[in-house]
């Protein structure tokens, strides 16, 4: 009996049971139902597309500091979505630094991840890019940002000169911390496609230290198995065009950048085919043919070379009569006696070099189709840097001809001194004031990126 009144507490009308079931059902049935019905058919709205397109152009003009506008934004799932056409400009210029055709987004573990579809570069404006990228978002804590990797399967680079550098199979992976902020780039360089294994891609990896007493970025370029064009960093480095167009660098490279100092190491690296008629365009005494050098390490900074250890070869070149002779008469070179001419041809120029304040020691030989032509066997006696100066500054008729090296801070009237003096390590303090001076116009550009 008491069971018997337990159930029939418990039941309710007929017609409040099938109330309640259609409330059930309208509530976990029919209105989920019409919320994603609602929720899909505004995803092909035209106005609502143009506003997600409108919020991504202010988020990411906001994020990466430069002026970005998106075409079309669409909706594919809850978590992905594509943005159409996106172009990257100056934010006063309006210069266009670059172009997207299409961006696959997916959010997925609480990381983004992003597929570029042909990426596009202007070779002009790495300069900008890369300063705006290091002093806008890299160096911008963000305690709360997450994760991403953004893959692609070319980057095209354009020069000023209608050249186009390629990078295939670049994958880049931005890591913040509060600490630090990580970007790691992986790329394999241009070239044919065979069937053979890939290398081992190269990589450049950049940290931001964002702590108040260690603020500096840090820098390092491994180029693997491969050697890189020396074109791509045309734009960040200016001067490296003076190398020449098919000029490629291999190795490891790391820089170290402050805020009122930077530095670069290389260690193990190598300049391939570099144009010496290029390197010595502006100078007064020209120097020809193709060459390489290889470093065992050398390390500059904003105080000029710091240490040069290397070893190099310049093939079919030829050399001004006047920087010729200098050599001979202040460096030690040993001439074999020949006709006067206007510039020394020459076959195979081989030396190495080691640079080390306030010395150099130096071991060359050059030869032309008779034999040798010139040498310096006296690797162990070193010489005084003031004396490659002043070599340099007496290469041509017209420089001033110095009878003391105590007059050496009137020396540097050639483009080959000038260069000299600003970037040797010099002991003598007179020397160091006007090296001050003509560093402030010479200093390469990443200097202004700290």
């Amino acid at each position: 009996m008491a069971e018997r009144q337990r159930r029939s507490t418990w039941q309710v009308h007929e017609s409040t049971a099938r109330a309640l079931c259609q409330l059930t059902f309208l509530l976990l049935g029919i209105l989920p139902l019409a919320l994603c019905l609602y929720w899909s058919a505004q995803q092909f709205l035209p106005t609502y597309q143009r506003q997600q397109a409108k919020q991504w152009e202010q988020w990411l003009t906001a994020h990466l500091g430069v002026s970005v506008t998106v075409a079309a934004y669409e909706s594919r799932a809850p978590e992905r979505f594509a943005l159409h056409e996106i172009r990257l400009n100056h934010p006063e210029t309006a210069a266009v630094i670059g172009r997207v055709r299409l961006a696959e987004i997916e959010r997925r573990e609480g990381k983004w991840a992003i597929r570029l579809t042909q990426p596009e570069l202007e070779g002009s404006e790495l300069p900008t890019a890369w300063r705006i990228a290091h002093d806008w978002f890299l160096c911008r804590p963000r305690p709360a940002a997450q994760a991403a990797r953004v893959g692609m399967s070319e980057l095209t680079i354009h020069t000023a000169r209608g050249q186009k550098h390629t990078l295939r199979d670049l994958t880049m992976s931005l890591l913040p911390t509060p600490q630090a902020t990580l970007l790691n780039i992986q790329f394999q360089p241009a070239g044919p496609l065979t069937a053979t294994p890939a290398k081992k891609p190269m990589q450049l990896i950049v940290k931001r230290h964002h702590s108040a007493d260690g603020l500096k970025t840090e820098m390092q370029l491994r180029t693997e198995a491969h050697d890189i064009p020396i074109g791509l960093l045309t734009g960040l480095a200016p001067w490296v065009e003076r190398l020449g167009a098919e000029a490629k660098f291999s190795g490891t490279l790391d820089v170290d950048l402050r805020s009122d100092a930077w530095r670069v190491i290389l260690a193990g690296g190598q300049f391939s085919k570099v144009d010496l008629a290029a390197l010595t365009a502006n100078a007064d005494a020209r120097l020809s043919g193709t060459g390489q050098v290889q470093f065992e390490q050398l390390v500059v900074s904003q105080r000029g070379i710091e240490l040069a250890y290397g070893r190099g070869e310049v093939r079919d070149g030829s050399m001004a009569a006047g920087l010729f002779h200098s050599l001979g008469k202040y460096l030690g070179v040993t001439a074999r006696e020949t006709n006067q001419v206007s510039a020394y041809g020459f076959e195979q120029l081989e030396f190495a070099v080691h640079i080390r304040q306030p010395s150099l020691h130096l071991w060359a030989q050059m030869s032309d189709a008779q034999g040798l032509l010139a040498a310096r066997q006296q690797w162990e006696q070193a010489v005084p840097l003031e004396h490659l100066v002043v070599a340099l500054a007496n290469c041509t008729p017209t420089a001033a001809t110095a009878t003391q090296l105590g007059e050496l801070a009137s020396l540097p009237s050639t483009w080959l001194s000038k260069q000299a003096l600003v970037w040797l390590p010099l002991g003598d303090p007179q020397w160091q004031a006007a090296q001050a001076q003509l560093r402030l116009s010479s200093l390469p550009t990443m200097q202004g990126n700290e």
